[in-house]
């Protein structure tokens, strides 16, 4: 299993901890750190779909399924907190575009 993979689990898993248990100390910040990584392993073929995730869930689509009876609370924090573990991974997509356009 490679690494990115890896990270990928381990982020889906901090996210739905994130979106169950909020209320545990210092949980944002280890979606931040988790998407950070996620970040790292994006492809260069697939940066402009992660800036088009984090721009849709950033503006109001996690709270769409807020209306759906039972479930939709639950679908809005999870797709909250992957609208959070998202836009860390675009700040690293950012960060390395950036650093591969100065060392080219």
């Amino acid at each position: 299993m490679s690494a990115a993979k890896i990270v990928r689990i381990v982020g889906l898993i901090v996210v739905l901890i994130a979106a169950f248990a909020p209320t545990i100390p210092y949980i944002g910040v280890a979606v931040a750190i988790v998407g950070l990584a996620v970040g790292y392993y994006v492809s260069t073929d697939n940066r402009g779909t992660l800036f088009l995730v984090a721009i849709a869930l950033a503006t109001g689509v996690a709270e769409a399924l807020g209306g759906i009876p039972a479930i939709g609370m639950y679908l809005t924090a999870i797709l909250s907190s992957v609208g959070d573990l998202v836009a860390a991974a675009a700040v690293t997509a950012v960060v390395m575009i950036s650093y591969e356009r100065l060392t080219e």
